[in-house]
């Protein structure tokens, strides 16, 4: 009886593996990507808690915007005392600053904004090439960054 038993529990956990391998196969590929991308944006989560930043990498303690999302300005040189940032330089000075354009929830903005909550950050791009500021015109040439907070996530 105690064989007969065991025997019938093998199969039926065989079974269940069987029906979790048969719905795992009927996921569609839009929801192979969603889990792809919540995997990835969890592993990115703990990446940065281990740097002292909020989930999105947003250094919320951080005296001013720039150092806020260092994080995400890569190569870019820093003033850290100023709060400024030089992404790339413009072939010539003369036309114009030589700092990026920052636009936060499509307001354009010569310098860092002070009037945002560094916790509400929740994307931050930044564009450095020709190709990608054009979009800008001259006041883009030195590069753009891009900050999308809570409140308008499109």
């Amino acid at each position: 009886m105690k064989k007969m038993s065991l025997l019938l529990l093998i199969m039926v956990s065989f079974s269940v593996s069987g029906q979790m391998e048969i719905e795992a196969k009927e996921l569609s590929k839009k929801e192979i990507r969603a889990l792809k991308k919540q995997k990835s944006f969890e592993k990115q989560k703990a990446r940065y808690a281990k740097r002292g930043l909020n989930d999105w990498g947003i250094n919320e303690n951080a005296p001013n915007l720039v150092v806020a999302v260092r994080e995400h300005l890569g190569s870019a040189r820093i003033d850290f005392q100023k709060g400024l940032v030089i992404i790339r330089q413009s072939e010539s000075f003369s036309n114009g600053q030589p700092f990026p354009l920052w636009i936060v929830d499509g307001q354009q903005y010569s310098y860092p904004p002070n009037n945002i909550a560094y916790q509400n950050i929740r994307e931050v791009i930044v564009y450095e090439s020709l190709a990608e500021t054009n979009k800008w015109g001259q006041q883009g040439r030195s590069g753009v960054i891009e900050i999308k907070t809570v409140n308008n996530t499109d």
